[in-house]
């Protein structure tokens, strides 16, 4: 594996590892280390798959940057995330 691809990884294992570690001691539930490594991968492999999305999205829209309604549009499917998000957006642009 080349260093410029680990290190994303080491950094989402490692973000996965503390919210696990959280967790147990929150709830008592234990995460085996195998456990702690599938979930950081499908975390790593669903935030390569929105990035790409995001990337088409504004491509798409013929923009060379992502725009938050590219970020939108990902969320589109999960009511809850993209109410958060709207609530966030909504929040900063009144600054």
């Amino acid at each position: 594996m080349n260093t410029e691809s680990s290190s994303p990884r080491a950094a989402v294992w490692f973000a996965v590892a503390q919210l696990c570690s959280h967790e147990e001691q929150a709830t008592g539930t234990r995460f085996s280390p195998t456990f702690v490594d599938a979930l950081s991968q499908v975390v790593f492999a669903q935030a390569e798959t929105v990035g790409a999305d995001l990337e088409c999205f504004a491509k798409h829209a013929k923009r060379a940057k992502i725009s938050t309604e590219d970020v939108k549009l990902c969320a589109r499917r999960n009511d809850d995330l993209l109410q958060a998000l709207m609530e966030k957006i909504e929040g900063g642009s009144s600054k």
